[in-house]
Parts: structure tokens; sequence; C-alpha cells
């Protein structure tokens, strides 16, 4: 299927209620009443590891809720957010920020060289085709020591571990679809990795939900989703 199809449609069933995929029992039951994973959300935990500057771009930035923090934050003069799906991109964009179609699994960002201080991906790289021409694409536009911040889904977190323990894959998401469309499976230790060969540093790495200082003393086991802060090096 043609991804812009499908996001398109999932903008779509967005509307629509009871669409996501219930929990499963070990969370339902015992996981969510210790660590509420509605407690502090990823755009939350990105705010506060934003450094601030002059050009920040949002990339999947869907109906523009993140961006709409960030202004209120005051924390960067110019805001950019670009997605695949066009009534997304029409939500997002409003005063004081700009907003693109733009589908990174065939398209390069239309932004010239070392154009932004801050670059931020949210749950968008498990689910583009190709990760390399993504962050590729990222230290691109990026500036020399510009901050990029990237949130994805632990596929190494003790429920899944637990879940391919017992013969079943792991879940990542609530979104409808197969894993709500996600393609690649990330571990702390692997998207660090991936972010070193292109030439960044990680910094920082935060854990979203509840209890989240606890969680992140173990954040390979006890965190389902993390955010890493990284800067471009020098070229």
């Amino acid at each position: 299927m043609d991804p812009s199809r499908f996001y398109r449609d999932l903008w779509a069933r967005r509307s629509e209620p009871n669409q996501g995929r219930q929990r499963d029992w070990l969370h339902r039951v015992i996981l969510d009443r210790i660590f509420d994973p509605y407690a502090n959300p990823r755009g939350v935990v990105a705010l506060k590891l934003l450094s601030g500057g002059h050009r920040l771009l949002d990339i999947g930035c869907w109906n523009g809720s993140f961006l709409a923090q960030v202004a209120r934050a005051n924390l960067y003069t110019s805001l950019f957010g670009v997605d695949l799906v066009p009534k997304a991109v029409s939500a997002a964009a409003g005063p004081g920020i700009w907003g693109g179609v733009v589908n990174l699994n065939t398209d390069p960002l239309p932004f010239p060289e070392a154009s932004f201080d801050a670059v931020t991906m949210l749950a968008v790289l498990e689910h583009i085709f190709d990760p390399y021409m993504a962050v590729t694409e990222v230290r691109r536009v990026l500036k020399p020591g510009g901050q990029f911040i990237v949130a994805v889904p632990n596929v190494a977190s003790a429920s899944n571990r637990l879940r391919i323990l017992g013969g079943r894959i792991p879940v990542t998401s609530t979104e409808s679809g197969w894993d709500g469309a996600h393609l690649h499976y990330f571990t702390p230790y692997d998207l660090r990795k991936l972010l070193h060969s292109f030439g960044f540093v990680v910094v920082e790495q935060r854990g979203t939900g509840g209890l989240a200082s606890v969680r992140e003393k173990w954040l390979s086991l006890l965190c389902g989703e993390f955010v890493v802060s990284a800067l471009k090096t020098a070229e």
C-alpha cells in the first residue's frame, strides 16, 4: 500500500470512536496501574529537552500539537512542520508555523543544508521505510551542533521480552493495523548506534510514562517508549 494513502486513511479514522487496539491484559491489569502510560507523554519530554534557538523543524508534525507546545514555550523564532498527510499539514499550519507536505519515504526535505537549529521526530522513525535516508536528511538540514530529538517505542521493554518468551510478537503500538504500521524496531542501544554512525552524539535519554525517574534507571527494560537528544557533530 502507498504510505500516503495509509496515513490519509489513519487521519480519517482518528476522528471515529474506538479506533485504537485495546492494550493487553498484562498492561491493563498490572503495568498501567503502576506506570501510567498517559503521564509524561513524549511531547512533554521532548519540550523539556529542547535547547531553544531560531529555527525548528518537526518531521511528522501530524496535527501540529507539538509545534503548538513549542510555540507557547517561545523557544524558537520560526517553526516548520512537514507530514505526508495534506489535511494534517493544513491543521498544523497557522500563525508563525509553516507547514509542508513531504513524504520522507520517497523525497528529500525541501530545505537547504544547515538551515535548522533543531529537528524533532516524535513517533515517526519507526514508520519510515528507510531510517538511514531519514537520519541522513536530518543531519543535512541541521546546523553543526544542531539538536536532534527523536522518540521511538522500545521493543526491548519487559512486557515485550515476556511476549517473545511466550512465543508471541512484540507490540509497540495501540493503533490499528499490524502493530500500528511500525516497520522498524528500536532499543536504546540500537538507536544510539544508528545516530552515532551518522555523526551524532547522544547527550541525553529520557523515558515517557509515569514514574519516569524510576524507569529511566533501567531504560531498556522498564520504558515502553524513550526520547533521545543528540547533537550533530562537526563535519
